[in-house]
Formats: C-alpha cells, structure tokens, sequence
C-alpha cells in the first residue's frame, strides 16, 4: 500500500465524520419538526453518528495495521533470502 493510499485512507474517514456529524444534525432537526417529543432527537442522532465515526476510524486502522504487518513481514522475508543467497 503507498504511502498516498494510507493519507487517502485518514482524509476519506476526516470527511465522512463531517458528513456523519451534518446528517445527524439536519437528521436531528427533521425529526424535531416532524416527529416531536419529550427530548430532543439530537441527542439520539449525534450518538449515532458518534458510533458511525468510530466504526469508520476502527476500520481505517485496522487496515493500516495489517499493512504495516504485511509489508514488515514481506521484508524479513527479503532479509532472510538475501541472508541465504550470501551464505
């Protein structure tokens, strides 16, 4: 993976936690004008749109780190080859 494709991995989560967080507010107005209740319905869409933001940050790293896993594993695996051709 370049290194271009892990910044467009963190930016591309940046910009769907600003969409998450603008559809739960506008989410949050609708609903207060046409569905009202006792509470306020932002506090039920800024939760969710927490848990969208952390799902989407958990996947980006969970990735990142299995590329960094591979990419360490793929150059042991040179130096260990480079280490047999020299003996």
């Amino acid at each position: 993976m370049t290194q271009f494709h892990k910044f467009g991995l963190v930016m591309g989560a940046n910009f769907e936690a600003i969409a998450s967080m603008a559809a739960a507010y506008y989410s949050a107005q609708w609903l207060n004008a046409h569905y009202p209740k006792g509470f306020d319905w932002a506090s039920v869409t800024y939760v969710l749109g927490l848990l969208l933001i952390a799902r989407s940050w958990y996947v980006v790293l969970r990735v990142l780190m299995r590329d960094q896993r591979t990419s360490e594993a793929a150059s042991e695996k040179g130096a260990t080859e480079n280490d047999s051709r020299n003996a």
